[in-house]
């Protein structure tokens, strides 16, 4: 398996734990009474959360396949999930809520560097 599929593997699955996550998140406020416009919109993290995490496991997956498209979709994911994470910090939310998103963004950033520097095959 060449490093560019090993990297697509890794971007599915950190793209499907961070779905899941929020999925699980929604779901529990939806259990707890909320609606599900209100726990993806009050605030709209959950929903940005959802999206992003949605185009790096789809952008993930497309690497994987050897897809040249799949590096764009995953860079989308990216740049709107560490958008939420520096929203989160703008809006001087307790570093607790987004040091996770914050982390998790470089993660994502240095798989990516890994993923420009390493070639076509």
């Amino acid at each position: 398996m060449s490093a560019r599929r090993i990297i697509g593997l890794l971007f599915a699955m950190l793209g499907g734990w961070l779905f899941w996550g929020g999925a699980a998140t929604v779901n529990l406020l939806v259990n707890r009474g909320s609606s599900l416009s209100d726990a993806l919109m009050q605030p709209p993290t959950s929903m940005v959360r959802l999206v992003a995490a949605g185009l790096i496991l789809l952008g993930g997956l497309a690497i994987l396949a050897g897809k040249g498209v799949g590096r764009w979709v995953t860079l989308g994911g990216i740049l709107v999930f560490t958008l939420l994470a520096g929203l989160m910090v703008l809006s001087g939310a307790d570093p607790i809520l987004w040091t996770d998103e914050a982390v998790i963004s470089g993660v994502l950033w240095a798989l990516f560097a890994g993923l420009a520097v390493t070639k076509r095959s």
